[in-house]
Protein backbone atom coordinates (compact mmCIF):
# COMPACT_ATOMS: atom_id res chain seq x y z
CA UNK A 1 0.00 0.00 0.00
CA UNK A 2 1.30 3.80 0.48
CA UNK A 3 2.60 5.83 3.06
CA UNK A 4 0.17 9.14 3.38
CA UNK A 5 -0.33 12.04 5.66
CA UNK A 6 -2.68 11.75 7.94
CA UNK A 7 -4.87 14.43 6.12
CA UNK A 8 -5.14 12.02 3.70
CA UNK A 9 -6.48 8.83 5.89
CA UNK A 10 -8.60 11.52 6.75
CA UNK A 11 -9.65 11.83 3.29
CA UNK A 12 -9.85 8.52 2.35
CA UNK A 13 -11.76 7.49 5.59
CA UNK A 14 -14.35 9.76 4.78
CA UNK A 15 -14.70 8.48 1.33
CA UNK A 16 -14.65 4.85 1.69
CA UNK A 17 -16.80 5.10 4.94
CA UNK A 18 -20.28 6.48 4.53
CA UNK A 19 -22.70 5.40 6.82
CA UNK A 20 -23.90 1.83 5.40
CA UNK A 21 -27.23 1.67 4.95
CA UNK A 22 -26.27 1.32 1.10
CA UNK A 23 -23.73 -1.24 1.53
CA UNK A 24 -21.29 0.94 0.41
CA UNK A 25 -18.45 -0.58 2.99
CA UNK A 26 -16.59 -3.42 1.16
CA UNK A 27 -14.06 -5.44 3.18
CA UNK A 28 -11.61 -4.33 0.72
CA UNK A 29 -11.95 -0.90 1.35
CA UNK A 30 -11.80 -1.58 5.10
CA UNK A 31 -8.53 -3.56 4.32
CA UNK A 32 -7.22 -1.11 1.82
CA UNK A 33 -7.46 1.72 4.53
CA UNK A 34 -5.83 -0.49 7.27
CA UNK A 35 -2.99 -1.18 5.30
CA UNK A 36 -2.38 2.34 4.30
CA UNK A 37 -3.13 3.41 7.68
CA UNK A 38 0.21 0.99 9.08
CA UNK A 39 2.14 1.54 6.38
CA UNK A 40 1.64 5.81 7.65
CA UNK A 41 2.17 4.92 10.92
CA UNK A 42 5.07 2.34 10.50
CA UNK A 43 8.40 3.01 12.27
CA UNK A 44 11.20 3.58 9.69
CA UNK A 45 14.29 4.86 10.44
CA UNK A 46 18.33 5.19 8.58
CA UNK A 47 20.83 4.94 11.12
CA UNK A 48 24.83 5.19 11.06
CA UNK A 49 27.56 5.35 13.82
CA UNK A 50 31.18 5.94 14.71
CA UNK A 51 32.34 3.34 17.96
CA UNK A 52 36.44 3.55 16.46
CA UNK A 53 38.29 6.51 16.35
CA UNK A 54 38.57 8.15 13.39
CA UNK A 55 41.01 10.51 12.71
CA UNK A 56 39.95 13.48 10.22
CA UNK A 57 41.19 16.79 8.97
CA UNK A 58 39.13 19.81 8.93
CA UNK A 59 39.32 23.61 7.67
CA UNK A 60 37.20 25.92 7.79
CA UNK A 61 34.88 24.50 5.32
CA UNK A 62 32.20 22.18 5.99
CA UNK A 63 33.38 18.38 4.86
CA UNK A 64 31.67 15.19 5.21
CA UNK A 65 33.22 11.98 6.76
CA UNK A 66 33.11 8.29 6.50
CA UNK A 67 30.72 6.67 8.71
CA UNK A 68 31.82 3.04 10.35
CA UNK A 69 28.71 0.83 10.24
CA UNK A 70 25.20 1.09 9.38
CA UNK A 71 23.00 0.48 12.70
CA UNK A 72 19.61 0.27 10.73
CA UNK A 73 18.41 1.14 6.87
CA UNK A 74 15.00 -0.30 6.84
CA UNK A 75 13.96 -0.89 3.37
CA UNK A 76 12.66 0.82 0.91
CA UNK A 77 12.26 3.72 3.49
CA UNK A 78 15.72 4.37 4.28
CA UNK A 79 19.25 3.76 2.32
CA UNK A 80 22.68 4.73 3.92
CA UNK A 81 25.81 5.34 2.06
CA UNK A 82 28.56 5.12 4.95
CA UNK A 83 31.17 6.54 2.86
CA UNK A 84 29.77 10.10 2.22
CA UNK A 85 27.85 9.76 5.49
CA UNK A 86 24.38 9.97 3.66
CA UNK A 87 21.14 9.16 4.61
CA UNK A 88 18.33 8.82 1.55
CA UNK A 89 14.68 8.76 2.64
CA UNK A 90 12.08 7.72 0.45
CA UNK A 91 8.76 6.27 0.57
CA UNK A 92 6.08 8.67 0.69
CA UNK A 93 5.02 11.97 2.54
CA UNK A 94 6.62 12.20 6.48
CA UNK A 95 8.48 14.44 8.11
CA UNK A 96 11.99 13.30 9.31
CA UNK A 97 13.12 13.54 13.06
CA UNK A 98 17.03 13.78 12.81
CA UNK A 99 18.89 13.59 15.62
CA UNK A 100 22.93 13.51 16.55
CA UNK A 101 25.38 12.63 19.13
CA UNK A 102 29.44 12.66 18.44
CA UNK A 103 32.31 13.15 20.75
CA UNK A 104 35.48 15.15 19.66
CA UNK A 105 38.77 15.54 20.35
CA UNK A 106 40.48 18.79 19.41
CA UNK A 107 43.15 20.92 20.09
CA UNK A 108 42.95 23.30 22.44
CA UNK A 109 40.77 26.96 21.71
CA UNK A 110 39.19 24.72 18.79
CA UNK A 111 35.61 25.52 17.82
CA UNK A 112 34.05 22.63 15.68
CA UNK A 113 30.30 23.17 14.37
CA UNK A 114 28.55 19.88 13.18
CA UNK A 115 26.25 21.32 10.69
CA UNK A 116 22.87 19.11 9.13
CA UNK A 117 23.09 19.18 5.31
CA UNK A 118 19.22 18.16 3.57
CA UNK A 119 20.00 17.75 -0.24
CA UNK A 120 23.57 18.87 -0.17
CA UNK A 121 22.64 22.74 1.84
CA UNK A 122 23.54 23.43 4.84
CA UNK A 123 20.60 24.05 7.69
CA UNK A 124 20.22 26.12 10.71
CA UNK A 125 20.42 22.70 12.49
CA UNK A 126 23.91 22.68 14.02
CA UNK A 127 25.70 22.24 17.17
CA UNK A 128 29.19 23.97 18.10
CA UNK A 129 31.88 23.69 21.35
CA UNK A 130 34.93 24.67 21.93
CA UNK A 131 37.59 22.17 23.08
CA UNK A 132 39.38 22.92 26.41
CA UNK A 133 42.60 21.17 26.11
CA UNK A 134 43.79 18.79 23.31
CA UNK A 135 42.98 15.53 25.65
CA UNK A 136 39.61 16.24 26.63
CA UNK A 137 36.47 14.93 24.75
CA UNK A 138 33.51 17.25 24.00
CA UNK A 139 30.47 16.00 23.28
CA UNK A 140 28.01 17.53 20.62
CA UNK A 141 24.50 16.82 20.05
CA UNK A 142 21.11 18.16 18.10
CA UNK A 143 17.38 16.97 16.96
CA UNK A 144 15.72 18.62 14.08
CA UNK A 145 12.47 18.00 12.41
CA UNK A 146 12.60 18.27 8.57
CA UNK A 147 8.90 19.06 7.19
CA UNK A 148 10.22 18.81 3.70
CA UNK A 149 7.65 18.19 0.82
CA UNK A 150 10.60 16.49 -0.92
CA UNK A 151 9.57 12.78 -0.99
CA UNK A 152 13.45 11.39 -1.02
CA UNK A 153 15.70 14.09 0.74
CA UNK A 154 19.50 13.26 1.76
CA UNK A 155 20.43 14.04 5.35
CA UNK A 156 24.03 14.42 5.76
CA UNK A 157 26.57 15.77 8.74
CA UNK A 158 29.68 18.06 7.84
CA UNK A 159 31.70 19.24 10.13
CA UNK A 160 33.81 22.73 9.94
CA UNK A 161 36.52 24.01 12.76
CA UNK A 162 37.96 27.88 13.34
CA UNK A 163 41.43 26.39 12.26
CA UNK A 164 42.62 24.02 9.98
CA UNK A 165 44.18 20.40 11.84
CA UNK A 166 43.51 17.09 12.89
CA UNK A 167 40.45 16.38 15.07
CA UNK A 168 39.31 12.45 16.51
CA UNK A 169 35.67 12.12 16.30
CA UNK A 170 34.12 8.47 18.41
CA UNK A 171 31.15 7.48 19.90
CA UNK A 172 28.63 9.47 17.41
CA UNK A 173 25.24 7.85 16.00
CA UNK A 174 23.03 9.88 13.26
CA UNK A 175 19.61 9.04 12.88
CA UNK A 176 16.64 9.89 10.59
CA UNK A 177 13.42 8.40 11.10
CA UNK A 178 9.76 8.96 10.16
CA UNK A 179 7.57 10.56 11.73
CA UNK A 180 3.39 10.64 10.78
CA UNK A 181 2.61 14.52 9.19
CA UNK A 182 -0.76 16.25 8.64
CA UNK A 183 0.23 17.65 5.41
CA UNK A 184 2.98 17.11 2.87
Amino acid sequence: MTRKTITELYAQAAASFPDNSSGLITPALLRAFCQDFLDTVRPSYGAMSLTTPLVKAVTTVNSSFAWEAVIAAQAPDYTCSLPGGIITRSGGPASGRISLTIDAIAPNNTILTFTLFIDGVATPWATSNTSTSATDVQSYAFMAINYSANLAPTYQIQVKSNASGNITLQNAVFVVENVPVNTN
